[in-house]
């Protein structure tokens, strides 16, 4: 009863979804939330010869970001905020701006696009597609992501340490991989709606998605120059179901109304934004082989992994999460010597991490001030 009374209407609630999530910008990029501080625009910083995991090396390596906020003089008030699957640096506005979670009177934010960032554009972070290797691109993983906004922080940008990391979704994937690669580089750790480590059931589905992919008539191996657009519709449509929680689905659909409208909002949010499946195929691969045990060192081991991280870390994630599961938080919790877990009960499941229920967002926004807060504090 409590969860219902958050439902202000199914069609008031479809729309602040296609307000976060659809391409209504050009190029299929989100508008900034209204009140946003927003920064420039798609600044392009060149790391030169990047070496992967694998030891493949690709050249002229670009990585597209924003910045919000005023560094200061100090240069001790940096996060970096890292974006969800198939997502841009916009997937945190929602928390960016003057009195909220990243407030930009107080800190200077560097929200990126990741490494094989899906999005068509030709100015975004280097991946698959806008390399021009096609699948002929390294097979990259999420220590290899990290590694890239590492560069970035710390040979480019010239920060020798950030104040916090803050993630969504696989962005929260590689906010703990970011605490067990460069334990000492930032002094908090937020991962919100996340694991460290994907488990065999998560694998699985993610494995079956890239296999829709490249069962597609246009995929052509993975060498083709159209994109084959509805094999991305299929992914997304698969992952749907796993976003909300069953609760969610027995309040707002209830009708058959009720979900024809739904899904003619997703397929208006899929057309207008469109990703290269290429690239997705390639984000998909790193999500499902994500253990943060198998950085060097570590033997496979994630418990081990995980109590190496030397930051404070605020963990939050959803009871009806039925994509990273409330156990795996517990789980990574227990494992770092400095972690708080934040449980919201929350009808959206997964979809909680998109700030998009007032009761949600509330609780979002005080944890991840207060923490903020004492970290630049220095308050353990």
């Amino acid at each position: 009863m409590k969860n219902m009374k958050r439902i202000n209407g199914f069609f008031s609630i479809c729309f602040g979804i296609l307000l976060v999530l659809s391409g209504l910008a050009s190029a299929g990029v989100p508008s900034p939330v209204p009140g946003a501080d927003v920064g420039p625009e798609h600044q392009i910083a060149n790391l030169g010869d990047f070496q992967f995991e694998s030891g493949e090396v690709v050249k002229d390596f670009k990585v597209s970001y924003v910045t919000h906020g005023k560094l200061n003089e100090n240069k001790d008030n940096i996060i970096l905020a890292m974006h969800y699957f198939a997502g841009d640096h916009h997937n945190l506005d929602f928390l960016i701006g003057p009195g909220r979670p990243l407030d930009t009177n107080k800190y200077f934010i560097v929200a990126t696009d990741k490494l094989g960032n899906s999005n068509p554009r030709r100015d975004i972070t280097t991946g698959p597609t806008n390399s021009g290797l096609k699948i002929g691109f390294p097979r990259y993983t999420i220590r290899d992501s990290v590694n890239v906004e590492y560069k970035l922080l710390k040979e480019h940008l010239g920060f020798d340490h950030i104040l916090a990391a803050i993630g969504i979704s696989v962005g929260a994937m590689k906010a703990y991989q970011f605490g067990v690669s460069y334990p000492t580089y930032m002094s908090g750790l937020i991962p919100i709606a996340g694991t460290p480590v994907s488990n065999p059931q998560t694998k699985t589905f993610l494995r079956g998605w890239m296999e829709i992919i490249e069962l597609d008539s246009g995929w052509y191996g993975g060498w083709y120059e159209t994109n084959p657009a509805m094999a991305y519709y299929g992914v997304l449509w698969n992952l749907l179901p796993w976003c909300y929680t069953p609760q969610w689905f027995a309040a707002n659909l209830k009708t058959e109304e009720a979900y024809h409208q739904w899904k003619k909002m997703w397929r208006h949010i899929i057309c207008n934004r469109a990703r290269d499946a290429r690239d997705v195929c390639y984000t998909l691969r790193a999500w499902a082989d994500c253990n943060v045990g198998n950085t060097p060192g570590f033997n496979g081991d994630a418990k081990a992994a995980l109590q190496s991280i030397q930051a404070q870390v605020l963990i939050i994630g959803a009871k009806g999460d039925m994509v990273f599961r409330r156990n795996e938080s517990i789980f990574a919790q227990s494992a770092i010597k400095k972690a708080k877990y934040i449980e919201i009960d929350s009808l959206w499941g997964h979809f909680f991490c998109l700030g998009l229920d007032p009761a949600d967002r509330k609780i979002m926004d005080r944890e991840i001030s207060k923490f903020l807060s004492n970290l630049a504090a220095g308050v353990q």
